[in-house]
């Protein structure tokens, strides 16, 4: 599916401690829900850059944090919901936009906002990890 994801392994050292700690769920989530906010504003910044997107900015939402079933890291998403006043899936309409169609170019705004957001969000995450496992 197209999505903005945003992925979050831990080093398996960390993931050790931390599994010993028994906190780590805790701490990865935090660590990722104070970063996502960033993700969801760049992408909403790209869309509504984007001349065709009407409805879509505003059905631009961040899932919750998730844990991978194989246990190796957390993610959350960043994705357009629902349909537009047509009936047209946002997501659908998102993925013409960042794939181009035989009638549009490629405008991506999904890979954009990511690269746009990269540095913050790395930030942010590394601020909530210092306070909370270096307290």
């Amino acid at each position: 599916g197209l999505m903005a994801k945003f992925e979050f392994d831990f080093p398996s050292d960390l993931m050790n401690q931390l599994q010993r700690a028994g906190n780590m769920d805790n701490i990865a989530k935090k660590m990722i829900s104070a970063a996502i906010p960033v993700l969801e504003r760049n992408v909403k910044k790209e869309c509504a850059a984007h001349r065709r997107t009407g409805s879509m900015v505003n059905s631009v939402k961040a899932t919750k944090v998730e844990k991978y079933k194989n246990g190796s890291g957390y993610y959350a998403v960043v994705r357009p919901t629902g349909k537009d006043e047509n009936g047209v899936r946002n997501m659908e309409k998102m993925a013409h936009a960042e794939y181009g169609t035989s009638h549009q170019a490629a405008t991506p705004i999904l890979s954009k906002a990511v690269a746009e957001s990269e540095e913050e969000v790395t930030e942010i995450m590394q601020r909530v990890y210092n306070l909370e496992v270096l307290k």
